[in-house]
């Protein structure tokens, strides 16, 4: 019997409940033409924006996420062993925090609104500027379990490195 390497895909597909936004945003400008114009024009406008901004949410909502052992994909970005650190899977109260705190990084973000967990992953790269990604996900423990633990820990000890300034000290750098 052979042993497969484990695989994670996943599409960040908007729920139910915005589709039902999208075909309630329609029907409301459809409704508010029919006042001022003929049946046909509020009809036809009313269709083209269920077509716009449909064709938006299936855009914006149509992000793919892959992993593999050694390899990451999340949209048009990748990261691919050395460059790719540990992989930390996110509950909803640690992503929450982690997200408050990326505002201070130049961390890379792959979010969705609506899903409320995800991954961290460091970059292994000390070139790279960027520190981590923050990457959503429905199941972020059988990503992490795809991607493995490669590369080397980002965390060099040094102080200095500017690529994890954060909190107080990432503050008092933006008021220099």
């Amino acid at each position: 019997m052979q042993n497969t390497p484990e695989r994670h895909r996943e599409r960040l597909v908007a729920p139910g409940l915005w589709w039902g936004g999208v075909v309630v945003a329609s029907v409301s400008v459809g409704w508010l033409l029919l006042v001022a114009t003929s049946p046909f024009v509020a009809a036809g406008v009313g269709l083209l924006t269920l077509l716009i901004a449909g064709a938006g949410l299936w855009r914006y909502g149509s992000l793919l996420v892959t992993a593999e052992p050694g390899r990451l994909r999340a949209g048009d970005a990748h990261l691919e062993a050395p460059d790719l650190g540990t992989v930390e899977a996110l509950d909803p109260a640690s992503w929450r925090a982690a997200l408050d705190r990326a505002g201070t990084d130049r961390a890379f973000l792959l979010t969705r609104p609506w899903i409320d967990r995800g991954v961290r992953v460091e970059v292994a790269d000390p070139a790279d500027p960027t520190p981590y990604w923050l990457v959503s996900t429905r199941r972020p423990d059988a990503l992490s379990r795809a991607v493995g633990q490669t590369g080397a820990p980002t965390d060099t000890g040094d102080p200095t490195d500017e690529r994890t300034i954060d909190g107080q000290e990432a503050r008092d750098e933006g008021d220099a």
